[in-house]
């Protein structure tokens, strides 16, 4: 790959996109691998979903949040990388496409070999969409078009953040936050859903937006928040707190009014651990500790994509309804077949089709933004690899 001055590296955001794939991959495996363990013939998240007083049980039993801090990270590392300098729009967008469209088709099409019928062209047409029904494999698809359609528009809102400043993002947030709200006060079903709110850029935005706002903090910011030694770990208080409040009153299941501000708070607290623990560094977790996060981080897009095969895998042909100790309670059960067999063994595969699907396109990037930033513009550390987003 050509050494490029617009692809930065932050060992930070590789910890974070480390922690955030585990927490789906665990919060998948315990509910899903439960309701098998229990004996049900599949997770129903109306009736399974899974509860507890302890916060660190919420934060994998809510572990789906694992999408926010990714979408965060999104909005951040691009802001750090592009900050002030133009981004030529055609070449952000080829450099997207190779990042996530070749480990995506090929996990889809395979989904859609399962199937019985040969695929057409609306079937054909769902796949590049990212929209392709092709279970079992699709759980994680939709976050990809969310992506997507970010991308799309973060040119314009990376221009509006270095001509206006980080109040125009703000003003954005709170359009946004105004408009959903009508959106769903005016809507002619008696009883309003919020999900397909949380399934497209219109309930997301709020996410990678506060990575952007994060990512202005953090070129701006960042010595300060570096003196401050307890910044990080007190950060992560907030979102324990929030995941946990989360948790008790049932939201992912619930229609509340209050879910349509989930996503902004959501983002929020996850967008003050990225800002914090970028500024303090990877230095506090240790070398060896820092190169094995580092690792898992860099393989994280292959480990979202293929975990739920691994899962499915466990769940269809396990039999863990009876090769789980009847003493272990099914949560525990699941959290334990997850630990042990389904993360080691989705580590494994990842690592394999990060460097033979993911790592030949990666290295076909190319430079996307169009002026050198000035000698007064702080920038973290180049890096040569292939790391950067």
């Amino acid at each position: 790959m050509r050494s490029s001055d617009d692809r930065v590296y932050l060992a930070p955001v590789d910890h974070l996109r480390a922690v955030a794939a585990v927490l789906v991959v665990l919060y998948h495996g315990c509910q899903l691998l439960s309701a098998r363990i229990e004996g049900g013939p599949r997770f129903v998240p109306a009736t399974d979903w899974l509860y507890s007083a302890n916060p660190a049980a919420t934060l994998v039993f809510e572990g789906h949040t694992g999408v926010a801090l990714f979408m965060v990270l999104s909005g951040f590392i691009l802001t750090v990388g592009a900050h002030g300098r133009p981004v030529r729009y055609g070449r952000f967008l080829t450099n997207r496409l190779l990042r996530i469209y070749p480990l995506y088709l090929v996990v889809a099409v395979l989904g859609m070999a399962t199937h019985v019928s040969l695929p057409g062209f609306p079937d054909l047409l769902r796949v590049l969409t990212f929209t392709t029904p092709s279970l079992p494999y699709d759980g994680v698809f939709w976050t990809l078009c969310v992506e997507m359609q970010f991308y799309l528009v973060f040119p314009l809102l990376h221009r509006l953040l270095t001509e206006r400043g980080p109040g125009s993002l703000l003003r954005l947030l709170a359009a946004v936050s105004l408009l959903r709200a009508l959106v769903w006060l005016s809507s002619p079903a008696p009883g309003p859903h919020t999900a397909a709110l949380h399934l497209s850029l219109a309930g997301r935005i709020d996410q990678f937006l506060l990575g952007m706002l994060a990512a202005w903090v953090y070129v701006h910011h960042r010595e300060r928040l570096r003196a401050v030694r307890w910044a990080a770990p007190a950060a992560v208080c907030p979102a324990l707190a929030a995941l946990w409040a989360f948790n008790q009153l049932h939201g992912f299941v619930s229609d509340s009014p209050l879910k349509l501000v989930w996503s902004g708070t959501e983002g929020a607290v996850w967008a003050l651990v990225v800002v914090a623990y970028a500024a303090a560094g990877p230095s506090g977790t240790g070398g060896r500790v820092s190169r094995a996060l580092a690792r898992l981080g860099e393989v994280s897009f292959s480990v979202y994509l293929t975990h739920f095969l691994v899962l499915t895998l466990l769940c269809e042909r396990a039999h863990l309804h009876d090769r789980v100790p009847g003493v272990l309670p099914a949560v525990g059960g699941a959290f334990l077949v997850t630990v042990v067999v389904a993360l080691p063994v989705t580590l494994a595969v990842s690592f394999v089709t990060y460097h033979a699907i993911e790592l030949p396109f990666l290295r076909l990037r190319r430079p996307y933004l169009t002026a050198p930033a000035t000698a007064d513009t702080p920038r973290p550390r180049q890096h040569e690899g292939h790391r950067g987003r």
